[in-house]
């Protein structure tokens, strides 16, 4: 049965993944200095507006698991909310911060975190910082959708177009994100299969696998319409000096490392959704 998967999906393009696909597309924006780390790697944490990136994503997850399972029309409304509320509570900011240094301190020479450190201290990585941490606030999102037509006519065919495909790459934002939204939706099979009785975990898993290319067109869109929104008060000479460190061996150390901790940190609160799906609506659930 199709009805109890395309719901699912939609809620995890367009709300929960898009949290997801903001800690990818944001993961290389660090902020201004900061003081006597004990460590290179916890100063390029400590310089991340991870925290706010973070905390904001949770309420977004909140909502996208909340309005996709009320969506479907069998989840109760008190019991998508529980759902919600225990998959956000999953979702530690600190965790994440943690994962970031231990796995930095791992992945990047001294030299490497060094070289990052400097980019984002000077004036543009700052600048850059604070644009997407501007990004990933939920009314920036609101203000993305209004904007996508006027964004789109302005700089369509232009320069900064052409140069999304180096960010893209560079990041490999797209391709990240999508792969987050697969491993997502496959986790959350069994408790989707729960939803329904004509599904079995492995038809639903089909299903989500069937479904890949539109969600890479979705994503791929979201991410060019965050590009467009997130630089547009920056010169295409100021983005090009952006791309060039992030196709750097440090930026690309970097953005590597902290993209895959940032995905097991995700992964973490949608593995206790589905747990908690199944055990509330599956055979015998409360």
């Amino acid at each position: 049965m199709q009805t109890s998967v395309g719901p699912i999906h939609v809620f995890n393009v367009t709300r929960a993944l898009r949290a997801c696909m903001v800690l990818v597309v944001l993961v290389a924006a660090i902020g201004s200095p900061a003081a006597s780390a004990s460590s290179e790697a916890e100063a390029v944490v400590r310089l991340s507006p991870l925290g706010t990136i973070a905390e904001q994503s949770r309420t977004m997850i909140r909502a996208g698991i909340r309005d996709g399972l009320a969506a479907t029309g069998q989840v109760d409304p008190l019991v998508a909310e529980t759902i919600a509320g225990f998959g956000a509570s999953a979702f530690d900011s600190r965790r994440i911060q943690a994962r970031l240094v231990r796995d930095l301190e791992a992945d990047l020479a001294g030299t490497e975190l060094q070289a990052v450190n400097d980019w984002y201290e000077s004036d543009l990585g700052q600048r850059l910082s604070r644009a997407e941490s501007d990004a990933a606030l939920p009314a920036a999102w609101e203000s993305m959708s209004s904007e996508a037509a006027a964004l789109r006519k302005q700089y369509d065919g232009s320069h900064r177009h052409e140069l999304y495909n180096r960010y893209d790459q560079a990041l490999d934002a797209s391709e990240r994100a999508v792969e987050t939204a697969m491993a997502v939706q496959l986790q959350l099979a069994e408790a989707l299969a729960a939803l329904s009785a004509g599904d079995t975990t492995q038809s639903v898993q089909a299903q989500v696998r069937a479904n890949r290319p539109m969600i890479e067109q979705q994503i791929g869109e979201q991410v060019y319409l965050a590009y467009l929104y997130t630089y547009q008060s920056f010169s295409d000479r100021e983005l090009e000096q952006y791309l060039a460190f992030l196709e750097s061996p440090a930026g690309q150390a970097f953005t590597e490392s902290a993209s895959r901790s940032i995905h097991a940190a995700v992964m973490e609160p949608v593995s206790a959704v589905g747990t908690q799906l199944v055990r509330l609506l599956g055979p015998g659930g409360e």
